[in-house]
């Protein structure tokens, strides 16, 4: 960890140390990953008593920034405000982004018991989840490679196209995360991580940079074929369809659906 960093940090943990309703203070993001930057930002999760929690999550108040902690220029740390709810939830049922995102992640100040240890398993590849994601996520790649992105530039539609790229490139990406059992961190990181993956097709980011630049109708089923070429996935198109039906269009039957389809 750079000096600059951890001289931030220490002033982040006596500025906050005075106030009981800070039970811990994790360093997430790029330090704790050990990839940070001279610049880079303080990423954190502070934990908090449940009533504060609940306090801040009624005023929509979960978000925490301070910039007057660092004196390095352009410093600063952000973060989520959680309670110890989350951290349990999270190693339980938590997505692969927030369980990427405690990649590294180490406890700078807490008056938690073992709480270093539930970070450090939270992490962890979910061995159990691995050939359902495989499979669902095919399914996606099939569904708007071989019709969605096809028929976009059919009918000139430049939206469909451009969203139906997008998905195509993340299904495809998750796919070969899923293979190498590796946490899919985010959107921001997804190119990164998939080109470190020891894994996957040959020429598959030379493909992939070619699909988002000029998404043609040879160039997507190139890369789809790609895809559908490395591995005997195990589904037909028409088990893909109805897989996608499930997954998609049908998403909200068991739960609150997602936000873009609300």
């Amino acid at each position: 960890m750079k000096e600059h960093h951890k001289k931030s940090i220490d002033n982040l943990v006596r500025f906050l140390r005075e106030d009981s309703n800070f039970l811990a203070i994790i360093i997430a993001g790029s330090i704790a990953k050990g990839i940070a930057r001279d610049d880079s930002d303080i990423d954190t999760y502070l934990v908090v008593t449940d009533s504060e929690f609940n306090r801040r999550k009624t005023e929509n108040n979960l978000f925490y920034f301070n910039g007057d902690v660092c004196d390095y220029p352009g410093g600063y740390i952000d973060g989520k405000i959680i309670n110890y709810e989350f951290l349990e939830s999270a190693l339980r049922q938590g997505s692969e982004p927030t369980r990427a995102s405690f990649m590294g992640a180490f406890v700078a100040f807490t008056r938690i018991s073992g709480l270093e240890s539930i970070i450090k398993q939270i992490p962890i590849y979910q061995e159990e989840n691995r050939q359902k994601n495989l499979i669902d996520f095919y399914a996606q790649v099939l569904l708007y490679g071989r019709y969605f992105a096809i028929k976009a530039i059919e009918q000139n539609n430049h939206y469909l196209l451009s969203q139906s790229i997008s998905n195509i490139v993340l299904f495809s990406g998750r796919m070969i995360l899923a293979y190498n059992r590796i946490l899919f961190p985010c959107h921001k990181s997804l190119m990164r991580v998939v080109e470190e993956a020891p894994e996957k097709p040959e020429n598959y980011i030379k493909l992939t940079n070619n699909l988002l630049i000029n998404p043609t109708k040879e160039s997507i089923s190139e890369f789809v074929d790609l895809i559908s070429s490395y591995k005997d996935w195990g589904i037909t198109f028409s088990q893909a369809v109805s897989i996608f039906i499930n997954n998609n269009e049908w998403n909200w039957i068991d739960t609150t659906p997602p936000i873009q389809d609300r």
